[in-house]
C-alpha cells in the first residue's frame, strides 16, 4: 500500500479539571469537564470520518494517574468504536498517567497497543496483509522520567516508514518540567521518519523535513496559557514520505484573548453593545469562548475601565447572560490597556513632572531586569492584601506577570490623571 493516513495526538487529559473557572462560575465548571469530554469524542470521530489506517496517542490521556471510573469508561468506549472500524491504537503513558499507576481493571480493546516503560519497543501496523509502518515507543513507568529514552530509539528494520511515539521535553524549552529532555540531533541519529511528540500542550511542528518532528499540543485548552484552538495532527504518507500534514480543530471550547478597540467611545451604552456584537460573532463560529478583552485605545470611558469594581460588576452582568450547555462567551475579565483623551506626545515634550512621569515610565518598559525588579518588589509589597495572596497562589508565571504589569500600568494613569486633574 503506497498511501496510507494516521492521525497522531497527545495530552487528551480526559475530565481534566479546569483552574479558576468552577470557582468564578460553578455552572461553567462542571459544563468545561463535559466540553472536554466532548474534544475526546471528536478526536474518535475525527478518526473515523477520515477513515484513518491507524491512530497515535502521546501520552498523558488521562490527568491524573489512571483516571476516574468514568474516565476510564469514556475512554475505553471510544477505543472500541475504532476496534470496530479495524482501526489500531498504538498508546504511551506520559508524566500525568504513567505505566504503574494504570488500573488492572482497566480492559483494553485488542486494536490497542500500549507500549511498555523503560525499554523502546517496536511493533509493525500491519492492514490487508501488508505492513504499512513501524511504530517505536516507550512509556513512562512513574510520574517523573528524566532518562533521555530518544536516545534508545534505533530504526532497525526496512519498513518503507517508521515513527517513534514519544513523550518529552525538546531542549530549550523551559515552560514544561523537562521530563525525559531530548534534541533535535539526538531525534535525527535514530533514523526515523515521523516523530510522535506529547507533553508540550502548544501545537509546533519542530521539524518539517527528514525526519519530521511534531507537537500536535493538547487536544482541549484548559486555562488561559493554552488560547487558540486545539486538537491533532493528520498525516498522509505517499511512498514512504509524508506529503501532507493537516490540523484537525477538536476543542469545543476555546480559550482566547482579543483585542477591543474602544477609541472615541463616550458612553457605557457604546461599550455594551460592542460587547454585544462581539459576542453574538464568536457563537456564530459554533464554538464557545472564554475570553480575556484587552481594552485598546483613547477613550472618554477610560477612568471607568480603570474601576476595578465596576468593571466586576459590569462583567458578572454580561456573563449572568450565558447558558453554559449551549454555545457561549465567557468574559475572564477586561484588560485595561485603554488611554485617557491626552495628547500625550505634547505632553511628553513639556518640561513639567508629568513629562519627566512619561519619560521614566517609558524607560522601564525599555528595560526589561529593572521591570522584572519592579513586579517582584510589587508582589512582595501587596503580598499581605487578597490580590496579593491570590496571585502567589496562581501556578503560571505568565498570569501572575500579567496581573502585575496591569497593576503598574492602572498606576501609571491614575497618577497621571490625578496630576492633569490637579492642573486644572
Amino acid at each position: 500500500m503506497s498511501q496510507f493516513k494516521f492521525i497522531h495526538a497527545a495530552d487528551l487529559h480526559i475530565e481534566s479539571p479546569y483552574k479558576g473557572v468552577s470557582q468564578m462560575n460553578e455552572s461553567l465548571g462542571k459544563s468545561l469537564v463535559e466540553h472536554g469530554v466532548k474534544a475526546y469524542d471528536s478526536l474518535i470521530q475525527a478518526a473515523l470520518d477520515e477513515a484513518v489506517d491507524f491512530m497515535l496517542i502521546a501520552g498523558d490521556s488521562f490527568d491524573s494517574e489512571s483516571g476516574s471510573l468514568s474516565a476510564q469508561y469514556r475512554f475505553v468506549r471510544g477505543l472500541e468504536r475504532l476496534n470496530k472500524a479495524a482501526i489500531p491504537v498504538f498508546i504511551i503513558c506520559g508524566n500525568h498517567d504513567p505505566l504503574m499507576s494504570w488500573s488492572k481493571h482497566l480492559q483494553l480493546p485488542d486494536n490497542v497497543t500500549l507500549f511498555a516503560a523503560d525499554e523502546v519497543q517496536q511493533h509493525t501496523v500491519v492492514k490487508n496483509n501488508h505492513a504499512l509502518a513501524e511504530v517505536y515507543g516507550v512509556s513512562f513507568g512513574e510520574k517523573e522520567e528524566f532518562n533521555p529514552l530518544a536516545k534508545q530509539f534505533k530504526r532497525n528494520d526496512k519498513a518503507s516508514f517508521s515513527i517513534g511515539l514519544l513523550h518529552g521535553t525538546i531542549a530549550g524549552n523551559n515552560a514544561h518540567t523537562p521530563y525525559c529532555p531530548f534534541d533535535l540531533d539526538t531525534l535525527r541519529a535514530s533514523n526515523l521518519d515521523y516523530w510522535a511528540l506529547g507533553h508540550i500542550h502548544k501545537r509546533e511542528v519542530i521539524s518539517a523535513q527528514h525526519p519530521m518532528v511534531v507537537y500536535p499540543g493538547n487536544i482541549q485548552g484548559r486555562h488561559f496559557n493554552e488560547t487558540g484552538e486545539k486538537g491533532c495532527s493528520l498525516v498522509t504518507v505517499e511512498h514512504g514520505k509524508v506529503v501532507k500534514h493537516d490540523f484537525i480543530s477538536l476543542s469545543d471550547v476555546v480559550y482566547d484573548y482579543y483585542d477591543l478597540d474602544v477609541s472615541g467611545m463616550e458612553g457605557i451604552g457604546d461599550f455594551q453593545n460592542a460587547i454585544h456584537t462581539l459576542k453574538t460573532e464568536l457563537t456564530a463560529s459554533n464554538k464557545s469562548y472564554l475570553l480575556r478583552i484587552r481594552l485598546k485605545g483613547r477613550t472618554g470611558l477610560h477612568n471607568v475601565f480603570s474601576n476595578y469594581a465596576e468593571m466586576e460588576a459590569l462583567t458578572n452582568e454580561l456573563n449572568g447572560e450565558n447558558v453554559y450547555h449551549d454555545r457561549f462567551v465567557f468574559i475572564d475579565k477586561f484588560i485595561n490597556e485603554s488611554h485617557p483623551e491626552i495628547d500625550l506626545e505634547s505632553r511628553k515634550q513639556s518640561s513639567d513632572f508629568i513629562a519627566d512621569l512619561l519619560q521614566r515610565y517609558e524607560e522601564l518598559e525599555g528595560d526589561e531586569k529593572a521591570a522584572e525588579k519592579l513586579l517582584i518588589d510589587l508582589l512582595d509589597e501587596i503580598s499581605t492584601t487578597k490580590v496579593g495572596r491570590e496571585l502567589k497562589n496562581t501556578d503560571f508565571e505568565e498570569e501572575i506577570k500579567d496581573e502585575l504589569q496591569q497593576i503598574l500600568t492602572t498606576a501609571k494613569w491614575k497618577c497621571i490623571d490625578g496630576l492633569i486633574k490637579n492642573e486644572r
